[in-house]
């Protein structure tokens, strides 16, 4: 294919995928890090973190002003949001750009837009991933780099300090330090002519450090986080250097994967648990992740097998620790079993993990645990939690009712019993991520 700008991209359909899959690959890194802002530190408190929250908003409405919607779909009044509906937005924009592949529409624009906001994701994700390691001890894993490329650059919010920082030194040299050159001793002093008590108490701090210095060096490489970026010419060459039939075998791993996942959840559907059994299976064959892991356990229980179940749990934890339905579905087997507080152990953990689509089910599941045992305001609290994480589960809002009810009239609670029916569509559920309540 010829690279010239006014030429048209056609679009195939391994373009298409290879660009949905990077789109998906920068969502789930940004995601990763929201949910570890948001729900296992305080750093959305910080300034800095407000302050990127409104300003990629603005960023996102400015980009589908320009690129998606004309003007009359654009609201001119851009509200300040939180960093939880910020998150939707990202999750609505990203589903949006990936139906619009889909679609076949105008390629070139199609892949423009797509590559401005998957580095638009990246872009603030390496801003929020800085303020996560300067303030906290979570590490998030890095995006897995297909087409990306990695840059190692400061995150704006230290370089605007170290501006401001410069400026204010360089106003209070001009008024404070002669302005003859002269010779630093220690080599760390900002302002020409510093106080020689300075330049040698820096000295004595540096020979402290040094002593460390291999350890210091060793940790620091440990924080090194790259921006990523995604060049639509790295897209173009992918089909121009005849690759356009999915050359990689790694493409290929990834397609007949996701293909049998696909096929695994459709047997299980048709409840042809063995069928189920037999693709999960063979996916495991191409990929061993967590997922396919945890499927396979989800498969067992679904036959009976609990324990085996249970051992395939574990496995996809050791594989993947991050990666929160093996935990939830552990827990969901022992509660099957009559072991209340194991199980609750195992929602707890499931509700901190980091990469998990469905962060509902574990409090779902954990208030089932509080209504084993009769601890209705547990339960209600659980319940709750899971309602502001999907807030349009219209069952477990009428449970929720139901429960406040039952505990405001009822002055004996053991006399209290609910018909707690979860929906067919949260049981069986058709996300991938967690397929067990």
């Amino acid at each position: 294919m010829k690279e010239n700008k006014g030429t048209l991209i056609l679009m195939e359909e391994n373009i298409r995928n290879l660009l949905t899959s990077e789109l998906h690959c920068a969502w789930s890194y940004y995601e990763r890090l929201i949910h570890a802002i948001s729900d296992l530190s305080k750093i959305a408190q910080l300034p800095e973190s407000k302050e990127l929250t409104q300003k990629m908003n603005f960023d996102i409405v400015e980009l589908l002003e320009v690129h998606v919607f004309s003007k009359d779909f654009i609201n001119e009044n851009v509200r300040n949001i939180t960093l939880r509906e910020l998150k939707y937005k990202c999750k609505d924009t990203t589903d949006l750009l990936e139906r619009m592949i889909r679609l076949e529409l105008n390629s070139e624009k199609t892949l423009d837009t797509t590559v401005n906001f998957i580095n638009l994701l990246y872009e603030y994700a390496h801003e929020w991933h800085h303020l996560l390691s300067d303030f906290t001890d979570i590490s998030i894993q890095l995006p897995r780099v297909n087409l990306i490329e990695a840059v190692v650059t400061s995150p704006k919010y230290l370089m605007d300090m170290e501006d401001e920082m410069n400026n204010t030194l360089k106003e209070e040299s001009e008024e404070l330090v002669d302005s003859t050159p002269r010779l630093h001793q220690s080599g760390f002093s900002i302002i020409d002519g510093g106080a020689q008590d300075d330049e040698l108490s820096l000295e004595d701090d540096y020979d402290d450090i040094d002593e460390d210095s291999d350890h210091d060096d060793e940790g620091e490489e440990d924080k090194i986080i790259p921006l990523f970026k995604l060049d639509k010419e790295n897209i173009i060459r992918f089909q121009g250097a005849g690759l356009g039939s999915i050359g990689s075998l790694e493409w290929q791993r990834d397609k007949k994967y996701d293909k049998l996942l696909h096929e695994g959840h459709e047997a299980v559907f048709e409840k042809n648990f063995a069928e189920a059994l037999e693709k999960f299976t063979r996916a495991l064959n191409y990929k061993e992740t967590a997922e396919v892991l945890t499927l396979i356990g989800w498969v067992h229980s679904l036959d009976g097998r609990l324990d085996k179940a249970k051992t395939f749990c574990l496995k996809a934890i050791q594989t993947d620790a991050d990666y929160g339905p093996p935990y939830n579905d552990l827990g969901t087997y022992l509660l099957s079993e009559g072991q209340v507080e194991e199980s609750l152990k195992w929602f707890e953990m499931a509700k901190k993990s980091i990469n998990y689509q469905n962060r509902e089910y574990p409090y779902i599941n954990a208030g089932r645990a509080y209504m084993t045992v009769k601890n209705l305001p547990k339960a209600l609290e659980e319940f709750s939690k899971a309602l502001t994480l999907a807030p349009y589960h219209e069952e477990l809002h009428a449970t929720v009712e139901r429960l406040k009810k039952s505990i405001h009239t009822s002055s004996n609670k053991e006399e209290f019993k609910v018909n707690w029916d979860i929906s067919e569509e949260v049981e069986n559920s058709e996300t991938d991520d967690s397929p067990v309540n």
